[in-house]
C-alpha cells in the first residue's frame, strides 16, 4: 500500500496572496473590479483603459495558467479575456501575518486568447530585456511580446507554402540557450531563430506524411538532417497536432507530445536530432505488466510532457484522464508506473507539474509531480518513494489539499521550492453574483425579498469562509474507498459561483 499521509509532519499549504474576488465574476465586471482597484493606472503607470478597453465578451474571466518567473519574482497568467497578466510578488510574501492581495503590473492584451505560450527562460525583474514571453494565436505570427512595457517586440510569421494561411502553433519552447525556440503545428515543428526579426522557420520537420509509409520500407526520416534510423513500427509516421514540447536540459533530448496519444523522442536538436524512440499510450502491450489496467483510465491527447530532473523518466499527462503516466526512458516500452487519482476527466486543460525540490523544513520533499482536478484539489505524488511489488505500479498522492472551488487549471512550484501558485476557472452560464429575476410561488414580496437576501447572505457566506477553508488540512481517509472522494465536503453544488483567480500558497 502506498504510504499514508505523514500528518505528524506535513502541515497543509498556507494561503499567502490572492487575487480575491476581483475576477469571480463575468469578465467586464471583473474589468471594473480592476479598474477600481488599480484607481484607473497599472503599475506601469499606465492609463488602463488605453491597454483594456469595453468589452462585450460573455463569460466568466478564467484563468487558463499560471507560471512562476525564472527569478522567482513574478507570475504569469494567462486568461479567458484575451490578456496575459503580469504579478509581482511582495518581498515580504512569508513573511506577513495576513494574505496579500495581488493585482496585476502590468497587463498585456493579444487578439484572441492564446493557444500556448512560453516564458523566455531567463527573465529577470530588473532588466527589461528580458521580461518577453512567445504567444500563439489564431490566424497570427508568432509574437514576442515584452510583458512591463506591453507592446510586440518582435514577429515571426508560420504561414502553408502553398495555402498562404498562418499556422497556428499549439506548443511553443524555448531552447536551452533561448537563441531559438520550437513551434509545433499539426505534424510538424518548426525551428525559428529568434534574431532573425520577421522571419519564417529556419528548419520545417515533418513527423508524418499524409500518404501510409511502404510496409516493405523500414526507413524513419531523419528528424533534422538527411541521414535516417532503422526502425520496424509503423508509428514513425505520426501525423497529429503537436501540442506539447519539452526539452531534457542535461542532454537536450526532446520529447513531442501529441493529440494522438504518442510521445516522440529525439536527440538533441543542435545536433544531428535523430528520432530515438515513440511512445505509444495506444498500444496495450506498453500496459501489459498491469494485471487491472483500467480502461476508463484511457485519454484522449496528450498535453503535458516533462523530463525528470536526471532526464531518465518521462511525465506523461492527457485530457480526460484521471491518471498521470510515468516512463522510464531506458526501457519505454512500457509504463513504469501509474499516478492515479488526480480527477481530470475534462477537455479543460489542467496543468501537471514536476519539481525537484518541493516544501520547506521537514517537510521537505524530493522529485515530485504536483496536480490540480476538477473538484479544486492539488495533489501530491512521490513517484521514487517507492511501493510495493503488489501494488502493480499504481501510486496514490502523498498529500493533496484545497486550493479553489472550480478546477485547478495549472500549478506552478517556485524555483526555490518553497511556494506554490495556483490558477483556477471554470466556463460557467450561471451566475448567482448578477441579480436575475425570481419566478417564486411565495405568498407575498417579503418572502422574495427574504430569499433573495438569503441568498446573497449565502454567497457572502461562502467567501468569508474561504479563508478558513483552503487553509484546513484534508485528513487521510483510513478505508479503501477512492481517495477523490475526501474532497466532497469542500465542493460546491451547481450554483453557478465562479471561482476565478491566482492564489499563491506557502508550503
Amino acid at each position: 500500500m502506498a504510504e499514508a499521509i505523514h500528518t505528524e509532519i506535513w502541515k497543509p499549504p498556507r494561503l499567502v496572496a490572492g487575487t480575491g474576488d476581483i475576477y469571480q465574476t463575468g469578465i467586464s465586471k471583473s474589468h471594473e473590479r480592476e479598474e477600481n482597484a488599480l484607481n484607473g493606472k497599472i503599475g506601469n503607470q499606465l492609463e488602463y483603459r488605453k491597454i483594456v478597453s469595453k468589452t462585450n465578451k460573455p463569460g466568466s474571466n478564467v484563468f487558463r495558467s499560471v507560471e512562476w518567473a525564472a527569478d522567482g519574482t513574478s507570475l504569469v497568467a494567462v486568461t479567458e479575456d484575451n490578456f496575459i497578466r503580469t504579478f509581482i510578488v511582495p518581498p515580504d510574501l512569508l513573511t506577513s501575518s495576513t494574505p496579500h492581495f495581488l493585482l496585476p503590473y502590468s497587463i498585456t492584451p493579444t487578439p484572441t486568447t492564446p493557444f500556448t505560450t512560453s516564458l523566455y527562460p531567463f527573465f529577470t525583474l530588473s532588466d527589461p530585456s528580458t521580461t518577453q514571453i512567445l504567444t500563439s494565436t489564431h490566424s497570427q505570427p508568432i509574437h514576442l511580446r515584452n510583458l512591463l512595457y506591453p507592446h510586440i517586440t518582435a514577429s515571426y510569421p508560420l504561414i502553408h507554402p502553398t495555402t498562404e494561411k498562418y499556422l497556428t502553433p499549439h506548443s511553443l519552447l524555448w531552447t536551452t540557450t533561448a537563441t531559438h525556440f520550437l513551434a509545433g503545428t499539426d505534424s510538424q515543428i518548426h525551428l525559428f531563430d529568434v534574431s532573425r526579426y520577421n522571419s519564417g522557420p529556419i528548419e520545417t520537420f515533418t513527423t508524418g506524411k499524409k500518404r501510409k509509409p511502404n510496409k516493405n520500407s523500414r526507413g524513419i526520416s531523419n528528424f533534422f538532417s538527411s541521414t535516417t534510423l532503422q526502425s520496424t513500427t509503423n508509428d514513425s509516421n505520426t501525423r497529429s497536432i503537436i501540442s506539447t514540447l519539452s526539452l531534457d536540459h542535461q542532454n537536450n533530448n526532446l520529447a513531442a507530445g501529441t493529440f494522438s496519444r504518442r510521445v516522440l523522442l529525439y536527440s538533441s536538436p543542435y545536433q544531428d536530432g535523430v528520432l530515438t524512440n515513440i511512445i505509444n499510450l495506444n498500444d496495450t502491450k506498453t500496459h501489459r505488466q498491469f494485471r487491472n489496467f483500467p480502461r476508463e483510465i484511457r485519454g484522449n491527447g496528450i498535453t503535458d510532457v516533462l523530463f525528470t530532473e536526471n532526464g531518465n523518466h518521462l511525465v506523461v499527462a492527457e485530457r480526460r484522464s484521471n491518471v498521470v503516466f510515468m516512463y522510464d526512458l531506458r526501457y519505454p516500452g512500457e509504463v513504469w508506473s501509474v499516478l492515479v487519482g488526480r480527477n481530470a476527466d475534462t477537455n479543460q486543460r489542467l496543468g501537471v507539474s514536476y519539481c525537484a525540490s518541493y516544501g520547506a523544513g521537514d517537510g521537505k520533499m524530493n522529485n515530485v509531480v504536483v496536480a490540480g482536478g476538477t473538484d479544486g484539489i492539488v495533489r501530491i505524488w512521490k513517484p521514487f518513494g517507492g511501493y510495493k511489488e503488489e501494488e502493480e505500479g499504481y501510486l496514490k498522492p502523498e498529500e493533496r489539499f484545497v486550493a479553489a472551488r472550480d478546477p485547478v487549471t495549472a500549478v506552478a512550484v517556485h524555483p526555490y521550492g518553497e511556494v506554490l501558485a495556483t490558477s483556477s476557472g471554470q466556463r460557467k452560464n450561471v451566475n448567482l453574483q448578477e441579480d436575475t429575476d425570481t419566478d417564486s410561488d411565495s405568498d407575498s414580496e417579503e418572502e422574495e425579498e427574504e430569499e433573495e437576501e438569503e441568498k446573497k447572505e449565502a454567497v457572502a457566506e461562502l467567501k468569508r469562509s474561504w479563508a478558513s477553508d483552503v487553509e484546513s488540512e484534508l485528513n487521510a481517509s483510513d478505508s479503501d474507498e477512492d481517495i477523490d472522494n475526501a474532497g466532497g465536503a469542500v465542493k460546491l453544488s451547481d450554483d453557478g459561483v465562479w471561482d476565478n483567480g491566482v492564489r499563491v500558497w506557502a508550503l
